[in-house]
């Protein structure tokens, strides 16, 4: 390959343009609304603002706080540095003296990796002060409370509860829905937080659910020019889209980016079914197991295998390797379904798109 023929390309300037998609859906709305709202009520009540954010992986959930985080870039004065929005997540393997580390890091503390458990909150805690911090958002939380990690949760409640009791700052937490574990631990922590909030996967078979993934992937399309896609808001393809994600629009978008990127080295903007195929056997790690032959893009859906099929994908999507980081690229997700779908409906639904 010849690396200097390709910085000629014209198509280069594309190559985040997934990566840079944001739709405003309900869920992705409704965290913007309740962290902006979040962070005005710092140190305004008379116990700490503080909200816990779940969702499964690679639904969308850290790519909305990392929005939110971005409208509040850090501010250098004659003072120092002005933090109003601190963002860190949480070490792989879990520690209190981690997080500080990566708080420090995050506040230029030159000797982030130095000093006992209590010097090392004091000047935490100091720096939050001096940086005019509003809100903490601690992602990754679960990392807290992983396998080989539940021996640490009374030291991780414990210090989230100094860390919170001056009231001068909004806390917000996220996670995997396991990350509860770590609040529920403590009468404390539980009395502080409120409800949380959570993030759902997409479900073909809940009637608002589709509607919001197909208009996910109207947005998604329009958003996607110059390249040009086959109608992915068909009922057929929408299905197929589905089948290839299992509702996750972490994964959709894996694929969509992986699908432009190919096009992208081929000096193409027409993406075709065999590309989203392609693109689909390299970006999901359970592409080989769905039980279709051909995949989900060539293969042939039959009206009774086609709700199997979905249910199967999704299960396959939430079975999430140790090294899949839920930090890719998302773009918002879904408010919780209000109602359920009968199995009648879900096989009209299904016909309908197989037409």
């Amino acid at each position: 390959m010849n690396i200097l023929s390709d910085s000629n390309n014209q198509l280069l300037p594309f190559l985040n343009i997934v990566k840079g998609i944001s739709i405003d859906t309900p869920a992705f709305t409704g965290i913007q609304r309740t962290l902006s709202r979040t962070l005005l009520e710092h140190a305004s009540t008379s116990t700490p603002a503080c909200k816990h954010i779940v969702g499964h992986s690679r639904t969308g959930k850290s790519f909305a706080i990392r929005e939110f985080e971005a409208r509040f870039p850090p501010v250098r004065t004659a003072d120092g540095l002005v933090k109003h929005v601190i963002y860190v997540q949480a070490p792989v393997r879990g520690s209190i003296k981690g997080l500080m580390e990566a708080l420090l890091e995050a506040l230029g503390d030159p000797l982030w990796m130095v000093g006992t458990y209590s010097n090392m909150l004091s000047r935490l805690l100091n720096l939050l002060d001096k940086a005019q911090t509003k809100m903490i958002i601690l992602d990754e939380f679960q990392h807290l409370c992983d396998k080989g990690q539940k021996a640490s949760l009374t030291g991780a409640t414990d210090w989230l509860k100094a860390l919170v009791e001056r009231n001068t700052f909004s806390l917000v937490c996220v996670g995997l829905p396991s990350s509860r574990t770590i609040i529920f631990k403590s009468e404390q922590l539980r009395n502080r937080f409120d409800s949380t909030v959570e993030v759902p996967v997409y479900d073909w078979m809940n009637a608002q659910s589709r509607r919001v993934f197909r208009s996910v992937l109207r947005a998604m399309q329009k958003k996607l020019a110059p390249f040009e896609l086959p109608d992915l808001t068909t009922p057929e393809m929408s299905l197929r889209m589905f089948i290839a994600c299992g509702g996750r629009i972490g994964l959709l978008s894996k694929i969509l980016d992986r699908a432009v990127k190919d096009a992208i080295w081929e000096e193409r903007t027409a993406i075709r079914i065999n590309d989203l195929a392609d693109a689909f056997s390299v970006a999901v790690w359970f592409a080989d197991s769905i039980p279709m032959e051909g995949g989900p893009f060539l293969g042939a859906i039959g009206t009774e295998a086609a709700q199997d099929l979905c249910s199967r994908s999704m299960k396959l999507a939430s079975e999430v390797p140790h090294e899949a980081a839920d930090m890719e690229t998302h773009m918002g997700v879904l408010a919780e379904p209000k109602s359920s779908t009968t199995k009648a409906e879900v096989k009209r639904e299904v016909a309908r798109a197989l037409g």
